[in-house]
């Protein structure tokens, strides 16, 4: 009878001792998930820079009064607005200004109300002003380990990825790739693959599993040894080159993990092979206007060199207090003969308690990002009892003429319109004009 309680006790303290580590390291608090400290352009002509929360918890958290902090040279601080409740799985974008944080070894910090410190980055560094991000490796991940993000294109509003759970009893399989199937004298070959879980060994002695990486060619023989990383990714390069004994021909590539193989080749030489350049596609994203007053319509205009069919680009406007005033999906022409293809959606800009500053326009398509800016003023009427405007400054023969108006006293209640046509006819040094009235109408304006 003591004999079996031994081994049951044995048996329940190794499933103790082989959870998962990262069960044991998701924040219970609000925690910053993702920042981008320098978007393109520069800091004068670029876009705000923003900060992604994110709660893993399972509760509602109110943000209200929370501050969102750079603490190196700028220490410039934005406090969240009240009512700000971020629920639980939610991702939530702030902006604040273009230079909120400093290029290069910034470090950001969230604070409550009472200016607790919540959660903080890893020293940051971005001078490349392009579209990557720093993000946290997973959601919510890595509270008590600053070391663990990641420098790639930027999912703002969304997932950086989740923990890849495996079961015990699946099968593990291994893979392995090159970036080319053939290479010249002098380039980089990059080996990568990936596991389907990590093993660890406990006993007799705590270890983790390596990659295994055997290269062998005429007269070269190479191995080589790694971790997976936190995807259960790997990858190596290595350089061809006569020196380090390196010779034409062809190459095998054995990968081993845990006893299991996968094995890829390429091909070395001194020839160039010509190749098909594949273009990167554009992605644009413009609005008809770079300032609007309330009341007015955004016409917002996608546009992609690269069109993918069934697939429409997400559209998602943001005021200045990061509050989202629309969202839509543009679907560009399935006409593959035009240089570009471009699709247009409107947002209305709410003239009920508007909020006035900068406004930010995010559009995604085929995972990637790019985002443009306009200015909400505040309507100033001018000092003259009519404000009238037409569409354009310059007509040709027989368009249409688009006139728009307003009222800025409400006394007037009719309007006498009249349209004049000045004609110019220059003699030397001479210069006659001649006007023409060609239309007369009288209307009741909206007086609303």
């Amino acid at each position: 009878m003591n004999r079996n309680l031994a081994i049951v006790f044995s048996i329940f303290l190794l499933v103790g001792i082989i959870v998962p580590v990262h069960a044991q390291t998701i924040s219970d608090n609000v925690v910053i998930n993702e920042v981008d400290i320098n978007p393109p352009l520069n800091d004068a002509l670029g876009i705000s820079e923003w900060i992604e929360l994110y709660n893993p918890t399972d509760s509602d958290v109110s943000l209200a009064d929370w501050e969102i902090a750079s603490t190196t040279v700028l220490k410039k601080i934005k406090t969240i607005s009240p009512g700000t409740i971020i629920k639980p799985g939610q991702f939530l974008t702030f902006y604040h200004e273009n230079s909120w944080f400093t290029d290069s070894n910034e470090v950001i910090e969230l604070r409550d109300a009472n200016g607790n410190v919540i959660d903080k980055t890893p020293i940051l560094t971005d001078i490349t002003n392009d579209f990557k991000s720093w993000q946290r490796i997973y959601d919510g991940y890595g509270f008590d380990n600053l070391g663990d993000w990641k420098f790639v294109s930027p999912t703002p509003g969304s997932s950086n990825g989740k923990l890849i759970e495996t079961q015990d009893d699946d099968e593990i399989t291994v893979t392995v790739t090159s970036d080319k199937s053939s290479y010249l004298m002098d380039d980089y070959a990059i080996i990568s693959g990936s596991v389907s879980e990590e093993i660890i060994t406990y006993s007799p002695q705590f270890y983790q599993e390596k990659i295994l990486i055997n290269i062998s060619g005429p007269g070269y023989y190479k191995n080589i040894s790694l971790y997976p990383d936190r995807d259960l990714n790997y990858a190596t390069t290595l350089k061809l080159q006569q020196v380090l004994g390196a010779n034409e021909g062809i190459y095998d590539v054995s990968v081993d993990y845990a006893g299991v193989t996968a094995n890829t080749s390429f091909s070395l030489g001194f020839e160039l092979i010509a190749q098909e350049k594949k273009e990167d596609s554009e992605l644009g994203i413009t609005t008809d206007k770079s300032q609007y007053i309330p009341g007015d319509t955004v016409t917002i205009i996608g546009t992609t060199t690269e069109v993918i069919p069934f697939e429409g680009m997400k559209i998602t406007v943001k005021d200045n207090a990061d509050t989202v005033i629309h969202t839509g999906t543009l679907f560009p022409s399935l006409d593959r003969k035009a240089p570009s293809s471009a699709s247009t959606t409107n947002a209305y800009i709410d003239n009920v308690n508007p909020n006035y500053g900068s406004y930010v326009v995010e559009a995604e398509y085929s995972g990637k990002f790019v985002y443009t800016t306009f200015e909400v003023l505040e309507d100033v009427k001018e000092d003259v009892p009519i404000s009238l405007w037409t569409d354009k400054v310059a007509y040709a023969i027989g368009e249409e003429v688009k006139i728009t108006g307003r009222l800025n006293q409400n006394y007037v209640s009719t309007l006498d319109l009249k349209i004049e046509q000045t004609s110019q006819t220059s003699f030397g040094n001479e210069v006659d004009y001649v006007s023409n009235t060609f239309k007369s109408t009288i209307f009741h304006p909206n007086m609303a």
